[in-house]
C-alpha cells in the first residue's frame, strides 16, 4: 500500500486499536482523518503560493498537516497516570486485546518461545514475591516487588532497589537482571526473561513487556509524556542505547534492532508496525538506528533499514521509508525538514536530504550532500550523485536520467512536469538532461548538509554494500 502524508497521519491519529495492545486506556489525543482532511482543506484553499515554483501544489496537503500537528510537537507534558486497571479493564486486557491474543499457538507469543500458561501461580514451587524495603545506592529508603503477582516466578534479589512496582510488574522476568528504578507500572517487564535492563528504565504500562534477551541501558524505554505505555515491547533480542525509545510505542515489535544513544525519542518514533484502517499491515524488526537519530514524532515510524548517526529527526521523517540513511540526512533536528525522507526507498549518503519533503518518495541513490532543499527531489527514482540538486525543486520527479556530481544546484533546473500522482514527464528537448548526467564536480564545494558525526553506532551498523 502506497502511503501519503495524509495517510500517515490517519494511521497515526485518527484509528488507534480501540483496545490499546497492550490494555489500559489510551491518552492519545485522538485526531480523525475527516478533522484533518478538512484542516488541509480550508489551509490550502486559503494560503497562495505566488512565486513558489510551478511544483510546490503538490505539497500543499503535506504543508498544512505538518502546521495541524505543531500541537501534538509542542505540548506541554501532562501529569504522570500510574495506569492500574480496574476489573473490567483486567477481563478485557486478558482477553480482547492485542495481548490476550498472544496466548494462541498461533500468535507472537508462541513465535517468541514462551509458552503460555493456564496453571493458577500460586501452584508454582518458585517465589511468590511480595514488597520488599530496600535502600537505593544513593541512601534512599523504597521498596521492590511492589503490586499484585509483582516479580512472582523470580529471583527479588536480581532486582535493584526501587524497582518492579505495579501490577504484575516482572512477572516471571525469569533470568532477567533489573537495575535500581526500572520496570515500575503495570506489566512493565512482564515475562521478560534473559535479560539484562539497566537502572532508571523500563518504566511506563508494559512497558518492555515480551521482550526476552533484551538488552536495555540506562534511562531508555521510558515514557516521554505521561501516560505513555509500550515502549520497547514485544521487542526480543534488541539492543537499547542510553536514554533513547522514550515515548507511547517507541521502538515496540523491533525485533534484534540495535538502536543507539539518544534516539527514538518521540510518539512512535521507532516503532515498527503500522495501524492503519482497522488493521496491522506492516510486521516485522526494522532494523538497526545510529546514536542522535529517529527524535520525533514519527520518525522512523515503520521504518525497514538501517538509519546512520543524527538522522530522521524531523516529523515523519522516515516514516514508511525502507533503505539505509546514512549519518546527518533526512532531517535535522529543530527544523522545517518534516517529511524529509518520508516513505523513500532508497540509499542516502552522508548529509542528504535536510529539506521538507526533500526526498519524499524517492526511488535511487542519493549521494553525499545532495537533495538539501524543499522538495529538491521530490518522487525522483535515479541515481543521483554527490553536491547535485541542492536547490528548491532542483531535480523534483526526475526518471529516466542519472544526476552527475555537481549538477543541477539551481532551483528547479532539472525538474520534470507532474502528469499524474504516479507520472512525471522529463522534456529532453534541451542539453539539460546530457548535461547533467556527464557533470561532475571540477573544485571542492561545500555541501549544504550538516556534517554527520559518525561514531561507533552507525561503523557497527552499516553493511560494505552500504
Amino acid at each position: 500500500m502506497k502511503f501519503s502524508s495524509v495517510s500517515f497521519l490517519a494511521a497515526v491519529f485518527s484509528s488507534p486499536p480501540s483496545t490499546p495492545l497492550f490494555g489500559g486506556s489510551s491518552s492519545v489525543v485522538v485526531v480523525t482523518a475527516s478533522a484533518i482532511v478538512d484542516a488541509v482543506k480550508k489551509e490550502s484553499g486559503r494560503e497562495k503560493r505566488e512565486g513558489q515554483g510551478r511544483f510546490l501544489g503538490t505539497f500543499s496537503k503535506a504543508d498544512s498537516l505538518r502546521e495541524t500537528l505543531l500541537e501534538r510537537k509542542n505540548k506541554k507534558p501532562r501529569k504522570v497516570r500510574h495506569w492500574k486497571p480496574n476489573e473490567v479493564e483486567e477481563v478485557d486486557f486478558n482477553s480482547s486485546t492485542a495481548l490476550g491474543r498472544l496466548n494462541s499457538t498461533s500468535s507472537l507469543l508462541g513465535r517468541l518461545g514462551i509458552e503460555p500458561s493456564h496453571t493458577k501461580v500460586e501452584s508454582f514451587a518458585v517465589g511468590i514475591s511480595g514488597t520488599e524495603r530496600c535502600t537505593k545506592k544513593n541512601g534512599e529508603d523504597a521498596v521492590k516487588c511492589d503490586g499484585d503477582n509483582a516479580c512472582d516466578g523470580i529471583n527479588p534479589d536480581h532486582v535493584g532497589c526501587g524497582s518492579c512496582n505495579g501490577d504484575r510488574a516482572c512477572y516471571f522476568a525469569t533470568g532477567t537482571v533489573i537495575g535500581e528504578g526500572s520496570c515500575n507500572d503495570f506489566r512493565a517487564c512482564y515475562k521478560t526473561s534473559g535479560a539484562e535492563i539497566e537502572d532508571q528504565s523500563c518504566n511506563g504500562g508494559a512497558a518492555c513487556v515480551l521482550s526476552s534477551g533484551i538488552v536495555v541501558e540506562e534511562g531508555s524505554c521510558n515514557m516521554f509524556d505521561g501516560g505513555d505505555y509500550a515502549m520497547c515491547a514485544l521487542a526480543p533480542g534488541a539492543h537499547i542505547g542510553k536514554e533513547s525509545c522514550l515515548g507511547y510505542y517507541a521502538c515496540a515489535l523491533r525485533d534484534g534492532s540495535k538502536i543507539g544513544k539518544g534516539s527514538c525519542q518521540g510518539f512512535v518514533s521507532c516503532y515498527a508496525r503500522v495501524y492503519y484502517g482497522g488493521n496491522y499491515i506492516v510486521d516485522g524488526a526494522g532494523g538497526n538506528i545510529g546514536d542522535g537519530s529517529c527524535n520525533n514524532v514519527g520518525a522512523c515510524y515503520s521504518f525497514r533499514g538501517t538509519v546512520g548517526n543524527d538522522s530522521c529527526n524531523s516529523f515523519a521523517a522516515c516514516a514508511f521509508g525502507q533503505g539505509t540513511v546514512h549519518d546527518g540526512s533526512c532531517g535535522r533536528s529543530d527544523s522545517s525538514d518534516s517529511f524529509a525522507c518520508y516513505a523513500m526507498a532508497s540509499t542516502v549518503h552522508d548529509n542528504s536530504c535536510n529539506g521538507f519533503s526533500a526526498c519524499d518518495d524517492t526511488y535511487g541513490r542519493i549521494g553525499k550532500d545532495s537533495c538539501n532543499e524543499y522538495g529538491a527531489c521530490y518522487h525522483s527514482s535515479t541515481f543521483i550523485g554527490d553536491q547535485s540538486c541542492n536547490e528548491v525543486g532542483a531535480c523534483f520527479g526526475v526518471n529516466g536520467y542519472e544526476i552527475g556530481s555537481c549538477a543541477c544546484n539551481m532551483k528547479e533546473e532539472c525538474l520534470c512536469a507532474y502528469e499524474s500522482e504516479e507520472v512525471y514527464y522529463c522534456d529532453n528537448s534541451g542539453d539539460v538532461f546530457t548535461d547533467a548526467q556527464e557533470s561532475t564536480c571540477k573544485s571542492a564545494k561545500s555541501g549544504k548538509g550538516r556534517k554527520g558525526d559518525r561514531g561507533t553506532a552507525s561503523a557497527n551498523i552499516f553493511s560494505p554494500d552500504d
